[in-house]
């Protein structure tokens, strides 16, 4: 078996023993740190925060249009920014809004700026998901955002509203509205704050709760049977969602058919648990790959026959997964589905409203 593989009951994990390490120190960490690294963190944190602070001082608010909107979160992975992208650029949309997306584009070979097509293996997955998501809205990746932000300008005049994928800790992009996913939070005499998280290298925070103030739009995943209603601190409007698995395009495995699962994103036990509720049944196995793998034909062979030695009649993968594997999947294989995401939002009016007054208020 290579360096960085674990086979455990019914899983093949793939991402390399090192991120495993990580995250495990990180899980130890959260109740108390080793003596050195204790003594060191106060100081990491309090270099980090003036740095980001300096880099965000030139942001500054446009003086006109189009309207720039930033989604982003405080800790790094999972927290469902490429599906509220999606949302709302569909619903601005809809509400006959010109808008467009400009994405980094995380895991692309392609520096940009450029315009993505869904088939261009050089772009981030994230990028390449949207651009297939959304065919009618531009979708810029850029590393440099301010570069991307001019390419797309001149790509696409007169839009109304730009999307800044991930860009809540972003220099140098002046925007108009942050709308910020909190991953971790709670309630206080019925406000809604951001629970703190240790820093990079300590856990996997990108910043302290303070960088919640930069935003006006605070999401947070919610039950629909929340207790009350979500507010938050003065100046801030809170909404509550909650992320739906569906089958994408309405194709489904047959019922009772035992399935596979591979994924490469940052949090896959919580994939697995929605196909095993979609499908009635845990998967047979489930393949966890580094968050914004690549897929190859080796790699695509290799779990095929770890899925056939375990009886898979049929594999699951998400969304931004499909994008990368529709192109290495042999068509003798068994059939490969997609497990997409709605959102189902917890607010009596529309998001795209609130969103759009935020911005002309």
């Amino acid at each position: 078996m290579k360096s960085g593989t674990r086979i455990r009951d019914a899983v093949l994990d793939l991402r390399g023993g090192a991120r495993g390490r990580v995250e495990d120190a990180w899980r130890r960490w959260e109740t108390g740190l080793p003596r050195l690294a204790a003594w060191i963190e106060p100081w990491s944190d309090a270099w980090g925060d003036a740095e980001l602070r300096r880099r965000l001082s030139s942001r500054g608010v446009p003086d006109a249009r189009p309207y720039l909107v930033s989604v982003g979160n405080l800790v790094a992975g999972g927290t469902g920014k490429t599906p509220v992208v999606m949302d709302l650029a569909r619903r601005l949309t809809a509400a006959g809004l010109r808008t467009a997306v400009l994405t980094r584009g995380h895991g692309g070979r392609a520096a940009g700026p450029l315009r993505v097509r869904p088939d261009d293996r050089d772009c981030g997955d994230e990028a390449r998901l949207l651009a297939a998501a959304l065919p009618a809205v531009p979708v810029v990746q850029a590393r440099r955002r301010r570069r991307g932000l001019d390419f797309l300008l001149r790509e696409a005049p007169g839009c109304d509203i730009v999307l800044l994928e991930d860009a809540h800790q972003t220099a140098g992009v002046p925007r108009h509205l942050d709308v910020l996913i909190l991953d971790r939070w709670e309630r206080r005499a019925g406000v809604v704050i951001p629970t703190p998280v240790r820093r990079l290298p300590w856990g996997p925070g990108r910043e302290d709760v303070a960088g919640a103030a930069r935003a006006r739009l605070w999401l947070v995943e919610a039950d629909a049977d929340l207790d009350g209603p979500l507010r938050g601190p003065a100046g801030v409007v809170v909404l509550g969602f909650a992320r739906r698995e569906v089958w994408a395009d309405g194709a489904a495995p047959a019922p009772g058919a035992p399935c596979a699962v591979v994924s490469g994103i940052a949090r896959p036990e919580r994939f697995e648990a929605a196909c095993a509720r979609l499908c009635g049944a845990p998967p047979v196995l489930a393949v966890r790959c580094a968050d914004h793998a690549r897929y190859d034909r080796r790699r695509v062979a290799r779990l095929l026959a770890e899925g056939s030695r375990r009886g898979a009649a049929c594999w699951l993968t998400t969304a931004k997964d499909r994008v990368k594997l529709s192109g290495v999947w042999p068509p003798e294989a068994p059939p490969l589905y997609t497990v997409g995401l709605e959102l189902d939002w917890r607010s009596p009016e529309p998001v795209e409203r609130i969103v759009l007054q935020l911005l002309e208020g």
